[in-house]
């Protein structure tokens, strides 16, 4: 893998290039889309940003939470640090990582609220979004790829070359699950969208169904990821917990959205 590149002397994450790209990529979808659909791309623009504020504290909080007992750890020898801020730096290094689920619901839920406060047409931007998110999450796992993390398990015809945080390369094939996952993503952006334009009955229901895809994708792309710092309860991952309480919460949404659509 390759972490890092350099350009004009400087030393980029390429992880944090992928990103950027994606962020571009993503972007010019939401204005064709906002065109398409009649939609103000600067209010669709301005929800993103809501949105985005609340995927980098979400996603942080989710991985603090996998980390709990390092962190829990970490003050049972506070005393063996030289001062309280070599402690302080320590704790957030141990939660400096991200989730992608803690990110996506920290998003979702920024967004609802800055869009329920404008009052703007929240089926109509929601759908939007639902085509859009599996489309930058696809670069993000390109960049996951390069960048050595989310990897996945042994495998002898596996990729070989992922650096460690000591900068040695590690010489174990392992199985590409980021490029699968960015390919699997790639081809739900590709449904969405056209759901997106085929409109009536699935008008403003993408999102329950990007949701439902996703958690079903992620459930079962976990068996084979290798990396075990995403924590672990009774033999399921973290996110495959999450991608149940996913399925069930949309259950739930659909038959309740049903109902009250019978009753008007």
């Amino acid at each position: 893998m390759c972490p890092y590149v350099y350009l004009f002397g400087l030393e980029f994450p390429v992880y944090g290039l992928i990103s950027l790209l994606g962020i571009l990529v993503a972007g010019i979808v939401v204005f064709v889309l906002a065109k398409k659909k009649a939609l103000d791309f600067y209010d669709l623009l301005l929800t993103a940003l809501i949105g985005g504020i609340g995927v980098f504290a979400g996603a942080h909080i989710l991985y603090a939470l996998t980390r709990t007992g390092d962190i829990i750890s970490a003050f049972s020898y506070y005393h063996s640090f030289e001062n309280k801020w070599d402690f302080v730096r320590y704790v957030f290094d141990v939660a400096s990582g991200m989730v992608f689920y803690g990110g996506l619901y920290g998003g979702l839920l920024a967004g609802f609220l800055f869009i329920r406060k404008k009052r703007y047409p929240a089926d109509k931007f929601a759908d939007v979004f639902a085509v859009v998110i599996p489309l930058f999450h696809a670069f993000g796992r390109v960049g996951c790829f390069f960048a050595g993390c989310c990897y996945g398990i042994e495998w002898e015809h596996g990729i070989e070359g992922r650096v460690l945080s000591a900068g040695v390369r590690e010489h174990i094939g392992r199985f590409p699950v980021q490029l699968l996952e960015a390919l699997c993503l790639l081809i739900l952006f590709s449904l969405l969208l056209f759901l997106l334009f085929k409109g009536g009955k699935f008008e403003g229901k993408l999102m329950p169904i990007y949701l439902s895809s996703y958690a079903v994708l992620r459930f079962s792309l976990e068996f084979l990821r290798g990396d075990e710092i995403r924590g672990h309860f009774l033999m399921l991952s973290t996110s495959q917990w999450i991608s149940l309480i996913t399925l069930a919460g949309v259950t739930l949404y659909l038959i309740i959205r049903r109902r009250k659509n019978k009753n008007q």
